[in-house]
């Protein structure tokens, strides 16, 4: 059983390096300018999600399988789908998505995060106005590595020229990237507080993964 259940924990990394695989395959015979920027985007995935593991493995903090699952999708339609086979180019609307969804994400790992440190003897209500605000800042702070990348690497991550040429001021994609985090966080929002009021399945899931279990009344 114990056996079982470590492999279930390493299923989100081989799915990931399978799509980072067929990704640097198809990327490489269907790109006319193959760039070094993507290659190492492509690997970012499989990095993150064996960082995450040996982190597991250090007892200092435990992520739940669930979440690793859904970081997982992210980084696929991010980076694999969204950087390295052009979809924030081919589809309009995509980085939008990765950007809301990001914030859904997001959201459920700084929740793993803080339940690790106590973070369940604070209000729920308390708690998920704390996950917001910390979301947002993760999507600033992005930005802001967008910026230093496009400074450094002379390109345009934050679409100021495609913003221009829309009719939109140089800040267009930067503020809607942010924003758009918001409804991300909205969402995760409304699961947890479906949860809450169906018994807490989830949150005690969570809770459960990182230190003991508590039941739906101690949460509300």
């Amino acid at each position: 059983m114990n056996f079982i259940i470590k492999i279930k924990r390493w299923i989100p990394l081989i799915i990931d390096l399978l799509v980072s695989v067929v990704t640097l395959v198809v990327y490489s015979v269907t790109s006319e300018k193959l760039e070094f920027l993507v290659y190492l985007q492509i690997c970012i995935g499989p990095i993150v999600l064996l960082a995450l593991e040996l982190l597991n493995k250090t007892k200092w903090i435990r992520i739940p399988l669930f979440v690793t699952a859904i970081i997982t999708s992210h980084l696929i339609i991010a980076l694999d789908l969204g950087s390295a086979l052009k979809f924030y180019d081919k589809v309009s609307c995509w980085d939008l998505i990765a950007h809301g969804y990001f914030g859904f994400v997001a959201s459920f790992l700084v929740l793993t995060v803080l339940l690790n440190f106590n973070g369940d003897k604070l209000k729920f209500v308390l708690l998920l106005g704390i996950i917001l605000f910390i979301v947002i800042g993760f999507g600033g702070f992005w930005e802001i590595i967008e910026f230093i990348c496009d400074r450094v690497l002379g390109g345009d991550s934050q679409r100021v020229q495609e913003s221009i040429d829309l009719g939109h001021t140089p800040v267009w994609d930067t503020m809607m990237d942010l924003i758009i985090t918001i409804p991300g966080v909205l969402c995760f929002w409304l699961v947890m507080m479906i949860d809450q009021y169906s018994g807490g399945k989830l949150y005690n899931h969570l809770l459960s993964n990182s230190k003991k279990l508590v039941s739906a009344e101690e949460i509300q």
